[in-house]
């Protein structure tokens, strides 16, 4: 964004303004800076033009220092700025280039009030109205993000400027993006008005999320999935960083080796490991207030995302080890009784992705509706890792026949074939699989094979 204007800017031309008049013995300046355009070239009222210190007026806009707050609940910095409608919608632009638009983001509200609404919003844009500031996300890496407290009016659009479109995100007003697009189209004049933009600057997606999510309470429910999603690409970025031997298939990329998975799938995981719960409606809107809130609890915490890659990365180490099982596959005439036969194909299965997800989010942060501080919730999430390290290290020195044995795959197929004919097969699947789990880690991974797992259901 090239023309962006603090309005401590704004501020500080209408006080010097004054003080300028009444040294020199003329009229006050009435309103010198009647809108952020007085600093990217809207006209100076005469009275001010005429004045010899005019120039100095013009540099104490430039060295104006930005609006700027720190939230410390979630170590996040908050900056208000204006920009040109045409600016501003560039960045989004940018930012959403490879997802199809903004619109895709949100479902377009269709009803006869939401309709009129959006009508009435680009009329009042067109003839000129502010809108409340739009909400931008900003990821940054922990280095950058120390430098943003000392951050200039200069210094953040070269920060803006450099920026990789998966590190914005817009937290709140994509309707009025939405409106603000279709005003652009129909009246081109306007790509020059001003409007506020809010960037959130952290270095957790996790604050971004808890954010958003206090945000949209009360307001038109978008499903949770949809509000991951907005921070979706930060959020894989932040995942990938953290978990080693993890790889993140690009979409319809197909998984060929351990520790492979799709990112939508990594979704479904952090949304599953926040709410602790296996079976959660991702496609349909919130009808259940609990899940949400119980979410929004879970991402206030400042550790939430650290935790949820730790209970991601004991899922890729078991998928690595486990893909070393490569024994040949039996013919197609015997598919019925081998789902699973080689190592790979147990979190080839997102059932029991989610099964270990969440035995691990319960086992930590414990059931929905249970409160554990910060520190046993660490104490936990610590023992379990352990555990799970000198799990690995004694299943890398098995031969393939004996890890074979440890997974047990013959006791699997046959226990998952038994399902309940009352529940659907996924959600059959992922209790089956959040009961296995569950006994894995309070024998503290020290089974002699996953037996007792797969018997457990």
């Amino acid at each position: 964004m090239k023309k962006i204007e603090s309005p401590t800017a704004a501020r500080k031309v209408k006080l010097v303004g004054s003080k300028l008049s009444e040294s020199i013995g003329v009229q006050k300046v009435p309103r010198v800076a009647r809108s952020m355009g007085a600093a990217i070239g809207s006209k100076v009222p005469p009275i001010l033009a005429k004045q010899p210190v005019k120039k100095k007026v013009a540099a104490t806009v430039k060295s104006a220092s930005l609006d700027k707050l720190l939230d410390a609940r979630v170590n996040c910095y908050s900056i208000i700025v204006s920009s040109s409608i045409k600016d501003y919608l560039a960045l989004v632009d940018d930012a959403y280039k490879n997802r199809g638009g903004v619109e895709g983001q949100r479902e377009k509200l269709r009803t006869t009030s939401a309709i009129r609404i959006r009508k009435r919003m680009v009329e009042d844009i067109v003839g000129g109205a502010v809108l409340p500031p739009v909400v931008i996300g900003i990821v940054l890496p922990k280095v950058k993000f120390k430098k943003v407290g000392s951050l200039t009016r200069k210094s953040l659009d070269t920060l803006i400027d450099s920026l990789e479109s998966d590190r914005i995100s817009i937290i709140d007003g994509m309707q009025r993006t939405t409106a603000l697009s279709e005003a652009r189209t129909s009246h081109q004049t306007i790509a020059a008005q001003q409007m506020r933009v809010e960037f959130w600057i952290s270095e957790s997606t996790n604050s971004l999320i808890y954010r958003m999510l206090v945000l949209n309470t009360g307001q038109v429910p978008w499903n949770l999935r949809n509000q991951v999603e907005v921070v979706f690409k930060s959020l894989i970025m932040e995942i990938g960083a953290a978990v080693d031997a993890l790889t993140v298939l690009s979409d319809g990329g197909r998984r060929s080796g351990g520790g492979q998975f799709q990112a939508n799938e990594l979704v479904e995981l952090f949304l599953v490991f926040g709410a602790r719960k296996e079976k959660i409606d991702i496609r349909e809107r919130l009808a259940d207030e609990f899940t949400r809130l119980d979410f929004m609890e879970a991402a206030s915490d400042s550790s939430f995302t650290s935790n949820f890659c730790d209970a991601l990365g004991i899922l890729v180490k078991l998928d690595v080890i486990f893909d070393t099982y490569k024994p040949t596959r039996p013919k197609s005439s015997d598919k019925k009784v081998v789902r699973f036969s080689i190592g790979r194909d147990l979190f080839a299965s997102q059932p029991a992705c989610v099964g270990l997800v969440t035995a691990v989010a319960t086992e930590v942060a414990g059931r929905p509706g249970v409160e554990r501080s910060t520190s046993e919730q660490k104490i936990r999430l610590s023992k379990i890792v352990s555990n799970m390290a000198k799990l690995c290290a004694r299943l890398e020195k098995l031969s393939m026949p004996e890890l074979g044995h440890y997974l047990g795959f013959q006791t699997l197929n046959e226990a998952i074939s038994r399902g309940r004919s009352s529940m659907s097969v996924g959600d059959m699947e992922r209790e089956f699989f959040l009961r296995a789990f569950q006994v894995l880690i309070e024998e503290n991974f020290e089974l002699k094979d996953l037996t007792p797992c797969w018997r457990a259901y």
